[in-house]
């Protein structure tokens, strides 16, 4: 997902979107999308795997998100710790409907702040960044959509978004598979400037509370090294003690 999960991680979705044989306009769809995100503040903890080519764990990296995509602007902090639970990084970061997002990083236990040198910089030592974890690119503009392709037995839109000039990424743009019963990103492809895919970002699972739809698992597929890394939801906790959820 990732921005808002994106992100997120996480990442999560739930109100109804066109039927399959309307294709509104890109930057309609996005709409959607956003406007699915959880409306209730939400404490997410999870963790970080690292995984080898033949799938095994060789990592694990605990991550916490604070999710209040229904405050404005929508907010977001992810939070890195080490094994023993001692925070190494946090960013926060706003996304004000009128201009670029906004940033606050802080490093160390306690958190001290610092500038924010690389968005686009690893995380963690693993092979994923700011940009993939808080899936940022659900914010771009000019969105277009290119076609429809079925993604885990779902109907999807292919929507094609550029990187804004206004911001540096990694990325000069990125393909978006979205479900529009249910405004869920599917899958999410970035390509460099020579429009070669770089990365991939796949649902892996999902889970409703209420009649909110959950991101369990994400993988985060890049290309040039093979590596992947999953996000693993463990805990959903609602700030307004609705709802706290342990999952397997």
């Amino acid at each position: 997902m990732i921005g808002k999960f994106l992100a997120a991680v996480i990442l999560l979705f739930g109100a109804s979107g066109p039927t399959a044989a309307q294709t509104p306009d890109g930057d309609q769809i996005m709409m959607q999308v956003r406007a699915a995100l959880p409306y209730i503040p939400l404490r997410i903890t999870g963790e970080l795997q690292s995984r080898d080519r033949r799938g095994n764990i060789v990592r694990i990296t605990p991550v916490e998100m604070e999710l209040d995509w229904g405050a404005q602007p929508p907010t977001a902090l992810y939070i890195i710790r080490d094994r023993f639970g001692a925070e190494q990084e946090r960013l926060r970061i706003a996304w004000p409907a009128d201009r670029p997002p906004e940033y606050a990083y802080a490093h160390g236990d306690p958190a001290e702040a610092a500038a924010l040198e690389d968005l686009n910089r690893s995380i963690a030592g693993l092979d994923l960044d700011w940009a993939d974890l808080s899936l940022s690119f659900l914010w771009w503009n000019g969105a277009r959509v290119v076609g429809s392709e079925r993604v885990r037995g779902r109907f999807c839109h292919i929507v094609e978004l550029k990187a804004p000039d206004e911001q540096v990424s990694r990325y000069a743009g990125v393909r978006l598979w979205i479900d529009p019963e249910t405004s869920l990103m599917m899958q999410a492809d970035a390509f460099d400037a020579r429009n070669r895919m770089v990365r991939r970002l796949q649902v892996k699972s999902l889970r409703k509370i209420d009649d909110i739809w959950m991101v369990q698992n994400l993988d985060i597929f890049t290309q040039a090294s093979r590596d992947r890394v999953t996000l693993r939801v463990r805990n959903v906790k609602a700030l307004d003690d609705s709802f706290d959820e342990d999952w397997d």
